[in-house]
Parts: C-alpha cells; structure tokens; sequence
C-alpha cells in the first residue's frame, strides 16, 4: 500500500472539522457502497449525528423507498466526491468496485465471515489487495443493523478499528466516537482477521466456566444415579426395585441440583481466599499470582450467575414438591392406620375383606427444623438472586465500590452459610450414613464449604485481618518477593 496522500488525508481531517458554523455538526461527505440492511441502517446512523451521507448503489431507482430519512441515494459516481467511502456489499462484490474511485481515499470494510479461518487473508486485506492506491480500515463489523438503528442502546458498545494508514484510522475512530460508540485501536490491517472473529465467536469468556459447571453436576448426578437406582434397588429387596427409576427425571435432579449449585458457590470464594493466603505468605500484593488462579479470579462473575441459574431451578422444583411425600425430614414421619380399602372400578368398588395399611401424611405441621431448613433456604436464595442483580453493569455503574463490595463479599458469604445451614437443617439426620460406601450428599455437599469458611475465618479476626488490610493497601514485607510486580494484574476485589 502506498503512502504519499497521508498529508492529503489530514488535510481533509482538518478541512471537515472546521467547515461547519459554531456549534453545528461535522458535514463530511460520508458515502455508504450498498443499500442492505446493514449498509442503510449505517447510513442512517451517520446521519442522525450531522454527516451528509449518501448511499451508492447500482440501482438507486429501486431503492429509493427504502433509504432512511437524511440519507441520499445516487450511483456509483458520488465517490468521487467522497471524504470516506464504508464498503457494506459482499465479499464476492469486491471486484466490482469502481477501483479509479477510490484511488487515495479512505475505505472502510464493514463485512463478516461467515466461519473463522486463520490461514486466509481477512476480507479487509483481500480488499486491501484488490485496490492497493486507497487505504482500507477495518471497523463497524462488530455492530449489528439492529444496534445502528436504536443507537442509544448499545451507545457504549466497542467498535473495533484497524488499517495500516495512521491518519485513515484517526479519521474512522473519530467518526466512530461521534455515531456513539467507543473506538478501540487495534493497529495495522493485519489485526483485522482478529475483528472479523469477535462477531463469530459464541460465549469466550463462559466456555470455561460452563464446562466445569456441567462437569460438577454430571458428576454428582452420576453418583446419585448409582445411589438411588442402583445401590438402593439391589439393598433394599431381592428383587431389584424399577419403581426407583421414575425418579430419574426429577428427583434424582433436583437433588444434584443441591449440592452443585452450593459446590459452585462455594466455588465462587475459594479463590478470593486463596489469594489471600498468597499475599500473606508473599508479603506483598505486587506479585502475580499463578496463571491458574488469575484465571479462576477473572472467572468468578460467570461462574457464580450460573450457579444461580442452578439454583433456580433448585428452588422452583423444591417449591412445587414441597409436600410430606417428598420432604418427610421437614414434615416428620406418616402415621400408618389399618383400613379397608375400595376395591374395583367405577361405580361398582366395594370395601375391601382384608384391612391395609395405609400412611397419612400432613397430621402435623412443619417441624422446628423444617421451618429453619425452609427459612435458611428461602434467605440464601434471596441474597444469591442479590449477587447476580448486582453483577449487572446497568446496576452496578450506580454503586460505589464500597456498596459493590458488600453485596458481593458481605452478602456473598452470609448466602454461603446460610445455604450450608439449610442442607445441614434437613439432612441432620442422615449426615453420618453411607449406602454402598457412598456418603450421603448432605454430607459431601459440605466438604468445601467447611474447608472455605475455615481457611476464610482466620483472615476476618486479627491480627491476620489487620495485616492483610496493610498488604492490600501497598504494605511491603520486607524481603518479600517482588517478582513480575509490575506485571500484577487488576483482579478487584479477592
């Protein structure tokens, strides 16, 4: 690409910004190849912000009822004309292009891929190559037709911006800033198979964490399953119990659904204690911490709402069961009776010769410890619903970081154990028994709850809390180990 018309672009830069009466808009004359539905909704949006933008097309006749109110329509001819050119057609139209046109202007590539390949030239380069005179900058892809055009929803969002002429990206990241959205820079053209991979990418920074949450509850389900289907049914009678399988769909859910979403809270905390513990030993806050704990600080939001869509779900099924048939530690024992029971069909059914048990449930109310069990529940459930509200950027941007942290740390540990007391309320009784040398998961739920709060206690009373404050706060040990400090990532708060 050549570069002897820099000077004639900053000229431009300059001429564009003063060419407008005090107070008034910018009036670059913006041209927008191609009347899709992206390319309008562009055109649009540049100029609802004061740009005089037209639309290119082959046939502008045809498209004229569709172009959006401050647009223009003409032919290809109004490039000569242009300050910055935006390119909106396919990739496979490139050629098509009237490349005298656009000799030493600005040419912006808005397109996508349809699939991600690193060994290709980006669709920005190949057009880069089509056309060598002009300088193509990469930007807009990121944004969606529907974004464009209800523009002060996503007025924060992120456009990505790259090209190999330094004033051509000056000049696109500052049309990019006035349409309402916030420029980032990612240099030479070369950067730009990168931008083309955001829109394809699905959930980066969830795949981690959903992974591990998937593999938590497979886990416990899987260990449910041998319990309840196959340890029970093979121990409790001589012939194997099938009725035991019509659990399979929910009960043996909802009761994974316990222990792995109060695992996954759990897991939520331990690295911020961790760390804790780390800074201690170290002496300092001004080292990096293993790659493999970073990851699991950065990971902490994502990893925690899906813990409360798990316990969702948890609490909704629990709700709808919440009957002595299904909750006998909250209710207590059925009284069995001996009766005579109806026997036949329809209308004919007579008492039966021989009496049967039968159990009546619900003689009683909810005992003392059902209401806790059911009160723990309920509270944690709540505070957890607070977490995930507050982890919200519209709800948190209105918090201070002091607020932010005591939902997050304060309310996040009292959820924790209260949601430790509401298994222990309900499975106090079965806490200690083991069924083919499984232990019950009242008791394995609590595994690393306790072993959190007990390495986490310690780090609330002094003199240990004391000290961690003064190391949070830039207190250096002496002979502490400073290594990579100026390297420490921002984790917030841990």
């Amino acid at each position: 690409m050549t570069y002897e018309n820099e000077g004639f672009i900053d000229e431009r830069m300059e001429k564009n910004h003063k060419n407008g009466k005090p107070g008034e808009k910018n009036m670059m004359n913006i041209v927008v190849v191609g009347s899709g539905d992206f390319g309008r909704a562009l055109a649009g949006r540049l100029a609802q912000v004061g740009y005089n933008v037209t639309i290119a097309s082959r046939n502008p006749d045809n498209n004229r009822s569709l172009i959006p109110t401050g647009v223009k329509i003409s032919n290809l001819s109004i490039i000569t004309g242009a300050d910055l050119i935006i390119v909106a057609i396919p990739k496979n139209f490139y050629t098509s292009l009237p490349g005298n046109l656009l000799s030493g202007k600005v040419v912006v590539d808005v397109s996508n891929r349809s699939s991600s390949s690193k060994s290709e030239l980006s669709q920005a380069e190949y057009l880069s190559s089509l056309y060598p005179d002009c300088h193509v900058v990469k930007a807009f892809n990121v944004l969606s037709a529907y974004s464009l055009q209800t523009g002060g929803m996503q007025a924060s969002k992120q456009v990505y911006v790259a090209g190999d002429n330094p004033a051509g990206r000056a000049l696109v990241c500052d049309v990019v800033r006035t349409a309402g959205y916030t420029p980032v820079d990612k240099g030479l053209l070369s950067a730009a198979g990168d931008i083309e991979d955001i829109p394809l990418s699905l959930f980066p920074e969830w795949r981690l964490p959903f992974i591990i949450h998937v593999s938590i509850f497979s886990f416990f389900y899987m260990l449910s399953f041998v319990k309840f289907q196959i340890c029970w049914a093979s121990t409790w009678s001589e012939s194997f119990l099938w009725e035991l399988w019509n659990h399979i769909p929910m009960d043996n859910v909802n009761k994974t659904l316990a222990v792995h979403a109060l695992t996954t809270l759990c897991l939520c905390y331990v690295p911020g204690v961790m760390a804790g513990w780390l800074q201690i030993y170290r002496g300092t806050k001004y080292s990096r911490f293993p790659n493999w704990l970073d990851n699991w600080l950065k990971m902490r939001k994502q990893m925690g709402l899906l813990m409360f869509f798990a316990a969702s779900i948890h609490a909704c099924l629990s709700l709808a069961i919440m009957s002595p048939l299904y909750q006998t530690p909250a209710y207590g024992e059925p009284t069995g009776v001996w009766v005579n029971v109806m026997e036949g069909e329809g209308w004919s059914k007579t008492p039966s010769v021989n009496k049967t048990e039968v159990k009546i449930f619900g003689s009683e109310q909810m005992s003392w410890r059902g209401e806790c069990f059911l009160m723990a529940g309920v509270l944690g459930f709540a505070f957890v619903a607070l977490l995930g509200i507050s982890s919200l950027p519209s709800v948190t941007a209105g918090m201070s970081w002091r607020e932010f942290n005591f939902i997050q740390s304060g309310l996040g540990w009292t959820s924790l154990l209260l949601i430790c007391a509401h298994n222990t309320f309900y499975g106090w009784n079965y806490m200690l028994t083991s069924d083919c040398y499984i232990p019950a998961g009242f008791q394995f739920a609590l595994y690393l709850p306790v072993l959190t709060i007990l390495l986490k206690l310690p780090l609330t009373l002094p003199p240990l809390s004391s000290h961690l404050a003064r190391i949070r706060g830039g207190y250096v040990r002496a002979g502490a180990d400073k290594n990579n400090s100026d390297q420490f990532p921002k984790i917030g708060n841990v």
